[in-house]
């Protein structure tokens, strides 16, 4: 056989046997079960794709844009390429359906393609958060036992939650916060022994927690505020022992905060706030050695600061505010609470001096202790160190004599409620940064002796009430664009410009312009009275010979 035909031979065989790869690398591709995929377009038919029906989605911390995934689904393609969905890479079943963000509008009934979605066996994510979805799901969630994650999160599903979704016992993750469902939860939800989270956040949801709610064993995170619940916080709680996260804020919860809650050893973060919760914090707070944030305000909870959070080292967030704590605030609360970052004690009865170490605290960012009763000397320092973060601090309606500010970096205007400290005698804000006008709420500061604003960028006129102390001049001196009569009267060493008169400019500026035209007339008549002495001793002839011309024209002419 010749070469030639030995090639051709060898060419159509790889061609032949080149098909042969390519029809199997595509038969491998088609991952999707033909039925699985008819479920999948009919579930598509039942809902309207509306731009307007999904909002910003948050994806692990990132905010990204909706868009309809399911008009990527055709008969022609394989559904394990259509977005939003996953097989499994052996078995070709569908194992995910991610829907969230996807512009769905529609209404579930209990005959729908909905229901078609249990024809996929595998079938163990269903995501169909962030869209317009409504209608109730107690006639179909007890068909979705095999999920082990379920977000119907944030669309417009409504009613109650059925019984039935005891039977969903492999879910490990369960959210339908953002919704409008009401009544009770049941009690057969304790049966997701296997639940690691659980939202039920911003619905309608009353009455009672059920305590079998305790028998979570696994669950990490546990959010249901924003609803209607009632009644007490079931004791049960103290037995998610794994539980990181636990929010129980904006509902109508009443009596005391369980005890059993300070054994939740790995609790990070715990938000009661916003409810009817009396009594005092309990001492078995002092085990949450892992907590950082801690939210019991506007509540009716009462005693001294509780003494069992300065175990707390970890907390950098504490809310105490509006409630009915009295006493003092612990002089050892900057040694304990050394990562604190925001203290909020607003709107309380404590009393006494505030540790003024408090400031010194490097992480601490935000102090509102107002309307309170607190009393005494304030000395504000060290925030011109590096590792100062303060950067808010609201102390007004308390009892201070004395707040001195001074020597730190202070910027900014000066707070129009300092006006409400008015049992305040001394104050002291110089040599900082601050800029604008002195409010005229300063005005309120009635008691006031002593002020110092001085070495600041403060501009303006000086409200007239704080003109009346008796240092009034070295209170407001190297402030470039200050003015007012403070100023006007034996203050001319203060490098401040004191505000003219009304009238006194234009004035000044016509007597300046009188004495010009004074000196330029004087000048004048100098300078022409010498050029004349000049002309006249030196140059005669200058003014002889016009003359005598004139003289004897005069003589010439003949009379008539």
């Amino acid at each position: 056989m010749s070469t030639s035909h030995m090639t051709l031979s060898f060419l159509v065989l790889f061609i032949f046997k080149f098909q042969d790869v390519t029809a199997f690398a595509t038969t491998a591709r088609h991952l999707c079960r033909p039925g699985q995929r008819n479920v999948l377009l009919e579930f598509k038919k039942v809902f309207e794709i509306r731009r307007s029906s999904s909002k910003l989605c948050n994806i692990n911390g990132r905010i990204v844009g909706s868009y309809p995934k399911t008009e990527s689904w055709g008969n022609n393609s394989d559904c394990c390429y259509w977005s939003g969905v996953t097989c499994d890479a052996k078995s070709k079943d569908v194992i995910k359906l991610d829907l969230s963000c996807s512009c769905l509008h529609g209404r579930f009934h209990s005959n729908t393609s909905l229901v078609r979605l249990q024809n996929l066996p595998s079938l163990k994510t269903l995501d169909l958060s962030n869209n317009y979805l409504y209608g109730q799901i107690r006639l179909w969630i007890g068909n979705f036992s095999h999920l082990t994650f379920l977000d119907l999160s944030s669309n417009h599903f409504a009613g109650q939650i059925p019984f039935s979704i005891g039977v969903l016992s492999q879910l490990t993750s369960l959210s339908l916060s953002d919704n409008q469902f009401s009544g009770q939860i049941p009690t057969s939800l304790g049966n997701l022994s296997h639940l690691t989270s659980l939202d039920f956040s911003s619905n309608q949801f009353s009455g009672q927690i059920p305590s079998s709610l305790g028998k979570l064993s696994h669950l990490t995170y546990l959010q249901l505020f924003d609803n209607q619940f009632s009644d007490q916080i079931p004791s049960s709680v103290g037995n998610l022992s794994h539980l990181t996260s636990l929010h129980f804020s904006h509902n109508q919860f009443s009596g005391q905060i369980p005890s059993s809650i300070g054994k939740l050893s790995r609790l990070t973060s715990l938000d009661c706030c916003e409810n009817s919760l009396v009594g005092r914090i309990p001492s078995s707070f002092s085990r949450l050695n892992q907590l950082t944030n801690l939210v019991v305000n506007s509540n009716k909870l009462s005693g001294k600061f509780p003494i069992a959070l300065l175990n707390l080292t970890k907390l950098s967030h504490l809310s105490l505010s509006n409630n009915r704590f009295t006493g003092t605030l612990p002089p050892n609360i900057t040694t304990s609470l050394s990562n604190l970052e925001f203290i909020s004690a607003y709107d309380n009865a404590f009393v006494g001096p505030l540790p003024s170490s408090l400031f010194n605290l490097p992480a601490l960012t935000s102090i509102y202790l107002t309307n309170n009763q607190l009393e005494g000397s304030l000395k504000f320092g060290n925030t011109s160190s590096p590792s100062s973060k303060l950067r808010v601090l609201s102390l007004g309606s308390n009892k201070f004599k004395a707040l001195d500010f001074s020597g730190n970096r202070l910027e900014g205007e000066i707070p129009k409620s300092i006006g409400l400290l008015k049992e305040l005698h001394v104050l002291n804000l110089s040599n900082n940064a601050f800029t604008g006008h002195i409010p005229s709420s300063m005005e309120n500061l009635t008691a006031l002796e002593s002020l110092d604003v001085s070495q600041n960028n403060i501009s303006g006129e000086i409200p007239q009430e704080l003109g009346n102390l008796s240092q009034a001049c070295s209170s407001f001196k190297d402030n470039s664009g200050l003015f007012g009569p403070a100023l006007d009267e034996d203050c001319s060493d203060i490098h401040t410009p004191s505000s003219p008169p009304y009238g006194t400019l234009e004035v000044e500026e016509e007597e300046e312009e009188d004495v010009f035209c004074w000196i330029a007339g004087a000048i004048g008549f100098v300078l022409g009275l010498a050029i004349g002495c000049i002309l006249v001793c030196y140059k005669t002839e200058w003014f002889t010979t016009p003359f005598g011309r004139n003289k004897q024209t005069s003589r010439s002419t003949p009379t008539r």
